[in-house]
């Protein structure tokens, strides 16, 4: 083509590439041709830029991969054009200016863009579970970022903004870790930090935008919508630590509360990627993990109606949780069909929690109807009257005699605590080694390898005949150590844990 192509629609794509090309393959440019270059490859930028974002949100990191990579091509051109014009002598003023600022904001986007690049793949490496690749990456783009707002080109407060959007990021990856490990009140912090960061960066972002120029101001508004979904993956991931932090300390009432909030914002963040009306694929990431924590909103649901008796309660939720976990593990294998990366599923270890929750309630059950018969036996014994006029005729005790279940109201209940607490200390130190051994083998939180110091210590007390000493360290094992006995079948050191701890 010997003449200029006439200006394109900005929201053409076809021929606003027509018409760079045309452009960049010229040996120079005077004034009109540079304005009408600039003027058609902002509007390429912005067609490309908008995609990639698009692709990004909706998990399509390779594709968005790609259309950054064009971004950042586009951009080195159009510095290295600017630069091959200002070389030129006899320039005006104006035009001058014009090339230097087009040359500085060509060499912004190229970093602003590179830094996307690595946060493109930090968020691949987050969903598939691996969150300390996803950090390295993170750290990458913080360096991009912390080169563009230490400049002076003119895209600098995005590049601080995006700076500290990356290490929040980085903090909420690190809770992400802790919460793996079972770290959960390390977590709770990791994700205060930054829900705190989160806040303030938002409210710098409102603030700034609207009084940017017009193409800067497009990169706040999606900066600002980058964060108003962080927050609420925040708020949602910490609700659910919380759940879990409550259910390890066997507190299935705040378990249930926490879990109900996490499916809230869950399930806003799948209503609003409805409403955005986002690909097929980014949706079924989202309801994977609200089928996830649905399955342990169900659990901890199960848990507590074995602590109220609720037994066919307890069932019934067993049931809805299976469900839940088996659409999150549908919905993982059709993203892997797909070739979208999801995290691994944990299907196993949540069938041995429901296993486990179902012996508990059985176990529950059973001992609650064999107190239950044995009350009703003790009701019908004679009652022996304990002397004349030392105290009212009516006050007697049930069999068999103990210090403490004389009165109206002893039931069987202390009489199994009095035979727990003669159980020969000898047989309970065989089984406090045996549970040391294995909870030594699965602790993974520092409140996990306390317990199991707690165990080993209850173990030496038991090896000197220490009654009281077993019961002090016992007290501190929790329930954690009481459900790995319970599963180990050794009856004298779950009764005696359960006697300590007061469960």
């Amino acid at each position: 083509m010997t003449t200029p192509p006439p200006a394109s629609d900005l929201d053409d794509f076809a021929t606003l590439l027509a018409e760079v090309g045309y452009y960049e393959n010229l040996d120079r440019l005077d004034r009109d041709d540079f304005d009408r270059y600039v003027r058609a490859e902002a509007g390429l930028e912005d067609i490309i830029s908008a995609e990639a974002a698009r692709r990004q949100k909706e998990f399509g990191f390779d594709a968005a991969g790609t259309l950054l990579g064009q971004f950042v091509a586009l951009n080195t051109t159009q510095r290295g054009i600017a630069e091959r014009e200002l070389a030129r002598t006899g320039l005006d003023e104006d035009y001058r200016r014009q090339l230097t600022y087009v040359r500085a904001a060509a060499a912004g986007n190229v970093l602003l863009a590179e830094g996307q690049q690595h946060v493109n793949r930090a968020e691949r490496r987050r969903l598939a579970g691996d969150f300390e690749v996803a950090r390295d990456r993170l750290a990458e783009a913080k360096r991009c970022f912390r080169q563009l707002a230490d400049s002076d080109l003119p895209l600098q407060p995005v590049g601080q903004l995006r700076w500290t959007l990356a290490e929040s990021t980085r903090q909420m990856l690190a809770g992400l870790a802790q919460m793996r490990t079972g770290d959960f009140k390390g977590a709770y912090q990791s994700f205060d930090r930054t829900h705190v960061a989160l806040d303030e960066l938002l409210a710098d972002v409102e603030q700034q935008h609207g009084r940017a120029p017009d193409r800067i101001d497009a990169t706040f508004e999606d900066l600002r919508q980058d964060l108003a979904d962080g927050i609420r993956y925040v708020q949602a991931v910490q609700s659910f630590n919380e759940t879990l932090r409550d259910a390890q300390n066997g507190y299935y009432g705040d378990a249930v509360v926490s879990g109900r909030d996490a499916v809230g914002y869950f399930q806003r963040i799948v209503d609003e990627a409805v409403a955005r009306r986002t690909s097929r694929n980014a949706q079924a990431l989202h309801e994977t993990e609200l089928a996830r924590v649905n399955g342990w909103l169900s659990w901890v649901n199960a848990e507590l109606a074995v602590d109220e008796c609720r037994w066919t309660a307890c069932r019934e939720h067993v049931r809805a949780a299976r469900g839940h976990w088996n659409r999150a593990a549908r919905l993982a294998a059709r993203n892997a069909y797909l070739g979208i990366v999801t995290q691994r599923s944990d299907d196993g270890n949540t069938d041995l929690l429901l296993q486990n929750t179902l012996r508990r309630c059985d176990r529950e059950l059973a001992f609650r109807k064999e107190i239950d018969g044995l009350n009703a036996r003790l009701a019908g014994i004679n009652q022996i009257t304990v002397g004349v006029n030392a105290m009212p005729s009516n006050y007697n005790f049930n069999a068999p005699v103990s210090s403490n279940i004389i009165g109206d109201k002893a039931r069987i209940e202390n009489a199994a605590a009095q035979q727990n607490a003669g159980t020969d200390l000898h047989d309970l130190a065989t089984q406090l080694m045996e549970l040391r051994n294995a909870l030594g083998e699965t602790a993974r939180s520092p409140q996990e390898h306390e317990s199991v110091a707690a165990v080993a210590a209850a173990q030496e007390a038991a090896s000197r005949n220490d009654e009281e000493g077993v019961r002090r360290h016992l007290a501190r094992a929790g329930r954690w150590a009481l459900g790995i006995a319970e599963q180990l079948g050794i009856a004298a050191a779950s009764a005696a844990i359960k006697m300590a701890i007061g469960g």
